[in-house]
């Protein structure tokens, strides 16, 4: 699923010199129009269209953002999701001032949560005493069981996730998964920060080698350096073997169903049963043998000493608690991973840090509460005939797709027409109503949010699959995703509010934002692992061999064009991973133009409407570029181009707009501007 990066587009039916000339007299005599969704003072005087159509748009915002001190980055994604964090300040005051919630209510929990982490006082007289319950569980260790055993708690860290899906062939109940990620277990954000002895990752090796000795040092743990020579020895080899992202994509490797005698002889070394009645599924009769490199990590586990473990357990559970313990533990933190790692400078306040984790903790209580007060309904019917037309010119493109056969073409058709849409919120979450909040006790809220919800997971294993529900995001998150099994594209309510959609924006303008946007995830059901799900969600190969190769060919194309790009000197995209989004971004860009084109042919009138000196078509394609304009620093850059499953700007823009044929056409673009690419080295993919 991917994270909202909404695209808004313009467009000038003029050359590129009179397209210049209209934009600088609009600057000069401006407001010509009211304001209809694309800010056109930022547009540049000096760039052009043709030669970098990301700067061109976005230089006067750029030039003038700053980056807040305490983040790495600044996007037009996280500014909005700031608006909507401003409106949950205000709707956090009104519960906090009211004495009349009622326990079990989503106001309760949010008031508990929140007053027990703003009180600071009571978190610094505590000190480290709400963990030490954990730190002597682990001082008590002795046999790999009991690590085993001890990793099952909500609030360790683990080897292995446990998730509760559908099995791939969407027949049947959910089934557990067992699986793990890149970064499963592991205390730095990338593998490449273990194994690559180039800088700055050697050198962030040496200093998270301080940070967890730090850490222990403060919590009073004698031998922390030794502890932390442990750790670091542990987490590189657990990185050397674990799968990295190009092979975590891959559906074809994530479904396998097992017993629990079976796991053992496939992954043997890791007590297993004992793992599994910690976490209360012993009866379980079989589970999903699911991603990751389970078998060597098994193995692993076995061979790794007893005294190394419990330094790992050690680290992992304190840095796990940091945010909820008193401020030198979170400070700390905040020095290795906010400063030295993503390049920030100052730490949030202590008000928005517990705004933030309620958030985060209660999102789905915030996100309802939410909805029912900033969202308005109107929206998702005026979203909904958006991506109607979004649906219909992706049909129409999928027929005109010379290189598809007719027996793919029809199956692709078909799943196309299945996707469902659900709106602002899930229809289905989790029932928190039996939690128990406690405005005294911050880490017991989070240990028993944890517990309540594995409780609810647990109770799925088995029950009828639904397509409602099982988002990866809040409701007041700024966010879309397509879900595969599902067959479904959702879009959040902070996805569906100003500038992403607005009701009285320009429909260019939002064919441009929120269109795109549902075309990217209408790319993601034919990308190179959605295109692995049928129509039901099953996981099965219905295209042909030749359609397939053809696919194939133009994928490793745009891999291949991606892969020049550099986000810093010297530093490329790692563009095979990002390869699905990239289709997504291609296809978002092509499919939101032709839907526009639709809207135009079914409302001629607006056909002809010029604002501030941009055409429809020219307004959709600025409104795109617009939505993805971003700052940031050069740790976070460099982290973007080697461990992120989507290119960022400039290249999210340059690199696709240069495949389409419409945006030559829409600004007059050339041989003679450094953008073009000849007809033959275009890959717009559905042509």
């Amino acid at each position: 699923m991917t994270q909202l990066i909404t695209r808004l587009r313009l467009g000038l039916g003029l050359s590129v010199v009179s397209c210049l000339a209209a934009v600088v007299n609009a600057e000069t005599t401006l407001p010509e129009n009211e304001p209809w969704g694309v800010e056109v003072e930022n547009i540049s005087s000096m760039v052009l269209p043709g030669d970098d159509f990301y700067a061109y748009v976005n230089e006067g915002w750029i030039n003038k953002t700053v980056i807040p001190r305490d983040r790495a980055s600044l996007s037009e994604p996280w500014v909005a999701q700031f608006k909507v964090y401003d409106d949950l300040a205000v709707m956090f005051d009104q519960i906090l001032a009211s004495s009349s919630t009622e326990p079990g209510t989503a106001e309760r929990r949010i008031r508990d949560f929140h007053r027990s982490y703003a009180n600071l006082e009571s978190v610094e007289r505590l000190g480290i005493a709400p963990v030490s319950d954990g730190l002597a569980r682990i001082d008590a260790i002795r046999t790999h069981a009991d690590v085993a055993r001890f990793m099952a708690d909500p609030m360790a860290p683990s080897l292995f996730h446990l998730i509760v899906k559908p099995p791939v062939d969407m027949q049947g109940g959910y089934v557990l998964s067992l699986e793990q990620y890149r970064v499963t277990g592991l205390g730095l954000p990338g593998q490449a920060y273990y194994k690559d002895d180039a800088e700055p990752f050697a050198g962030h090796r040496i200093a998270y080698r301080s940070f967890v000795a730090d850490t222990l040092d403060l919590a009073g743990i004698a031998g922390g350096q030794n502890h932390a020579a442990n750790v670091l020895e542990l987490e590189t080899r657990y990185a050397r073997i674990m799968w990295d992202f190009t092979r975590l994509r891959d559906a074809g490797a994530a479904f396998d169903l097992v017993s629990l005698d079976e796991l053992g002889h496939r992954a043997p070394g890791f007590p297993w049963r004992v793992f599994f009645k910690a976490k209360g599924v012993s009866q379980l009769g079989e589970l999903n043998f699911g991603i990751g490199a389970l078998t060597e990590s098994a193995a692993l586990f076995d061979q790794i000493p007893i005294d190394h473990w419990k330094s790992y357990l050690t680290f992992h559970w304190i840095n796990n608690h940091a945010e909820l313990l008193p401020e030198k533990f979170g400070n700390n933190r905040f020095a290795f991973f906010g400063q030295r790692l993503s390049g920030a400078s100052e730490r949030a306040s202590r008000g928005d840090r517990a705004i933030e984790f309620v958030q985060s903790h209660l999102g789905w209580d915030v996100g309802s509460l939410y909805v029912d007060q900033y969202f308005p309904e109107s929206s998702t019917e005026q979203v909904l005939e958006i991506a109607e037309y979004v649906r219909r010119a992706f049909r129409e493109q999928l027929l005109e797709t010379e290189w598809m056969d007719d027996t793919t073409r029809a199956e692709a058709l078909k799943k196309a027409d299945a996707i469902i849409f659900e709106m602002a919120e899930p229809k289905a979450q989790t029932d928190l109503a039996q939690l128990h909040s406690d405005a005294d006790d911050l880490v017991g809220n989070l240990r028993r949010l944890r517990l309540t919800q594995w409780e609810a997971d647990k109770v799925r294993i088995g029950t009828p699959i639904s397509r409602w529900g099982d988002w990866n995001m809040y409701p007041h998150r700024v966010g879309l995703g397509f879900h595969q099994q599902y067959n479904k594209i959702f879009i959040t309510a902070g996805a569906l509010l100003p500038p992403f959609f607005d009701p009285e924006a320009d429909a260019a303008v939002n064919f441009g934002s929120i269109g795109s946007t549902i075309g990217h995830e209408f790319g993601h059901s034919l990308d190179d692992q959605g295109s692995k799900f049928d129509s039901r969600g099953a996981l099965r190969n219905w295209w042909t061999s030749n359609s397939r190769f053809a696919y194939d060919q133009r994928t490793r194309r745009l891999i291949e064009q991606f892969g020049k790009y550099e986000m810093l000197p010297g530093v490329a995209l790692n563009s095979e991973q990002m390869i699905g989004e990239i289709v997504g971004d291609l296809t978002g860009a092509l499919i939101g133009r032709r839907a526009f084109e639709l809207y135009l042919h079914d409302h001629p009138d607006e056909r002809e409407i010029v604002l501030d000196g941009f055409t429809g078509p020219q307004r959709y394609w600025l409104g795109l570029t617009q939505k993805v304009r971003m700052v940031a620093r050069d740790p976070a850059l460099r982290d973007m181009a080697l461990f992120a499953a989507q290119p960022a700007p400039p290249h999210s823009i340059n690199g696709v707009v240069s495949n389409l044929d419409a945006w030559y056409r829409d600004f007059d673009i050339g041989p003679q501007h450094r953008l073009y690419r000849s007809q033959a080295e275009r890959t717009p993919l559905w042509e």
